[in-house]
């Protein structure tokens, strides 16, 4: 039956068309992407297809009629061609340039085609009008109906291709909104499209139909802000994602997951599942007694954490899981590394209080780790070092330098002091560290063995001066007078020569001791000073000289107790040869505490105050006789055990020697 149309009609099909080309104008303006210039096409494509069609209603000359009939079919291709290319950059399936310009060139041709009937009628036989819309021509040709095919395929793909979008959309709340809008404004003039094709409706409500697509487009742009939130590339992103993701229902069914939560947990079929049956450990996540824990699957570590997700239907939680495996590995390795290593690891904040230390202090210095967290790094450091470590440390927060080396004594928790030597490294911008970072280990046996050598080398220099100058200066008196006497035969001149002999014979003694002497004591024993002290005065010639020993018979000291023999007999060949009358050495307790150390004196003539200072220097003596060795063997002995030697005047007269066993503590 034959449709009557009015001037309503036609007007309101006119105004559907205005509405979408307003649409095209609009959307690349107040959404700059490259991804809805389709959309705009799109929307074109439906201005041409209803605009003409509401003027065909009322228009009756045949060559205006042709001209919108051609404009009709023109914007029926031209709107399919924009759906597809539209759908296919809204899901992220960009076409490549090649494959766009094969799609256009073949709209343009069913362009060129339609408009060129008239020359050789491929589409349809000539032109005669209807009186109900679509078709507005009649006796079409097959060549007409692959046209038809080429639309409705192109329609139908990017409306297929909406359908999906909008079921991956699903319980995302503004997304979902969105996708319905997306996937209803094609469908709605697509079907009623078909439904008057194969002739289910008497008209075609596909023309109006499209007023519906365009107030759809508006309200998803302009309510739901299409096109800033939409999903586009979600394949990309959440399905590329490293950490893995499951959505559960309000029934704790598992309705989404991705990839790598698919990896993580082994199962191809999780979704539908149960989620405490798949991953029961998520029990307390899910009961909300824990915000993230660790869950371990075979060899692989995995960190979960939860948040509610809800839309206006529904309300579930999304499970986060992400693979820590290889973090955790290199953590063990290297807290591994950090406790067992010999040196000594510390962290100390930007105040110099301790955060961390290392477990090998305990075996360093003797502390528990824990007994050094938030005291002061500085309270350990020697008194005499403590304003270099100080400033050191504040140099280096302050300074653009991220490290700084030290070399500091330590003390060790028995009250020993040990030298520490190290590097320092400024990590307090360092989220993580958050501190200094300081990397020590105990030098003490390395700087004695250094100091050691020095003495040696500096022994070995003093040997070669002696040999080379003082040894050959005797050697050539004995020479000269051996001479002398072979012609005299003169007795004064064979006791130059016994004497310049026993002048060779004493320094080569002499020599021999300081060779000996001197050394960082191996294996120190008590010794007894009292019995130390009368072996040496047996052996000392002079009638002229008295020892008096007021040390105990029980008073030991650590020490080597041969070397300790030569200290007292050079100390007391020094008292007998030096004066000339009789003399008195006593031996006494440094300040009458035995802790302190002893004394050595005589009431003799003392040392000149201009020759205290060089007293213990090789090869310095007062006398012409004198080798210089005494006392400087006497030296290296007493600093050899740690202790200090230092030459006073007695108040009555003489020489006072004090040797001091507590020289570190009071140095300390």
């Amino acid at each position: 039956m034959a449709q009557e149309f009015t001037a309503i009609h036609a007007i309101s099909l006119v105004l559907i068309g205005l509405l979408n080309l307003v649409l095209a104008v609009l959307v690349p303006r107040t959404r700059p992407k490259t991804d809805v210039l389709p959309l705009a096409v799109f929307l074109f494509g439906i201005a041409l297809w209803t605009i003409p069609q509401g003027l065909l209603l009322v228009e009756t000359d045949p060559t205006v009629g042709f001209a919108l009939a051609k404009t009709v079919d023109s914007g029926a291709v031209v709107m399919s061609t924009g759906l597809f290319q539209f759908a296919m950059a809204y899901a992220g399936r960009k076409l490549r340039k090649r494959q766009l310009a094969i799609i256009y060139a073949v709209t343009g041709a069913w362009i060129v085609l339609t408009w060129t009937n008239p020359a050789h009628f491929l589409m349809h036989e000539p032109m005669q009008f209807t009186e109900v819309l679509l078709p507005v021509e009649a006796y079409q040709n097959p060549i007409y109906w692959l046209y038809v095919l080429y639309n409705w395929g192109l329609s139908g793909a990017g409306i297929y291709v909406f359908f999906l979008e909008y079921l991956d959309a699903r319980g995302s709340g503004v997304y979902h909104a969105q996708a319905r809008l997306v996937v209803l404004a094609p469908l709605i003039p697509g079907a009623t499209n078909v439904l008057a094709h194969y002739g289910v409706t008497e008209i075609n409500y596909s023309v109006w139909g499209f007023g519906a697509t365009g107030i759809l487009i508006a309200v998803a742009l302009y309510r739901y802000r299409w096109l800033d939130l939409v999903p586009i590339a979600r394949d990309s992103v959440i399905e590329g994602m490293r950490d893995g993701y499951l959505v559960v229902d309000d029934e704790r069914r598992i309705v989404d997951r991705n990839p790598a939560a698919r990896a993580l947990l082994g199962d191809e079929k999780i979704v539908g599942q149960s989620v405490t049956d798949v991953l029961p450990e998520s029990r307390r996540l899910l009961a909300g007694t824990a915000q993230e824990l660790t869950i371990t699957r075979d060899e692989t570590t995995v960190d979960a954490t939860v948040s509610t997700v809800r839309d206006e239907r529904t309300e579930g939680v999304v499970l986060m899981l992400r693979d820590v495996t290889d973090r955790r590995q290199a953590e063990k390795r290297f807290q591994a590394l950090i406790e067992n290593v010999s040196d000594v690891v510390t962290v100390v904040d930007g105040d110099g209080t301790v955060t961390y230390a290392s477990p090998s202090v305990r075996a360093v210095l003797g502390y528990d780790p824990s007994d050094l967290i938030d005291e002061s790094l500085f309270d350990l450091v020697h008194a005499d070092d403590r304003s270099d470590a100080i400033n050191e440390f504040t140099g280096l927060i302050t300074r653009s330098d991220t490290e700084a080396r030290f070399v500091y004594r330590v003390r060790h928790r028995d009250g020993s002091w040990l030298v520490f030597e190290g590097i320092a490294v400024d990590l307090l911008d360092n989220g993580i560290v958050d501190g200094v970072v300081i990397n020590s280990r105990d030098v003490t046996d390395r700087i004695a063995r250094e100091r050691e050598l020095e003495r040696t080398n500096q022994r070995l220099d003093e040997f070669a001066g002696v040999i080379s100058h003082d040894l050959r200066t005797p050697l050539g008196i004995a020479q000269t007078y051996a001479q002398f006497a072979e012609h005299s035969s003169n007795e004064e001149d064979f006791q130059a020569l016994h004497t310049a002999h026993e002048r060779m014979e004493t320094m080569i003694t002499n020599l021999l001791t300081m060779a000996r002497t001197g050394t960082t004591l191996e294996e120190p024993s008590p010794v007894t000073i009292r019995s130390v002290a009368e072996d040496a005065w047996s052996t000392i010639w002079a009638d002229n000289a008295t020892l008096t020993c007021n040390l105990e018979d029980d008073w030991t000291v650590l020490g080597d107790r041969d070397q300790l023999l030569h200290v007292f007999e050079n100390l007391f060949r020094n008292a007998v040869e030096h004066n000339d009358s009789s003399v008195s050495v006593r031996i006494s307790h440094l300040d009458d505490d035995p802790d302190r150390g002893f004394v050595v004196e005589d009431d003799g003539r003392g040392i000149p105050s201009e020759h205290r200072t060089l007293v213990f220097d090789r090869g310095h003596s007062t006398t012409q006789d004198g080798t210089g060795f005494g006392l400087a063997i006497v030296r290296d002995v007493v600093e050899a055990h740690g202790w200090r030697i230092d030459v006073r005047d007695r108040p009555d007269g003489g020489a006072r020697f004090e040797i001091r066993l507590d020289s570190q503590s009071e140095l300390a």
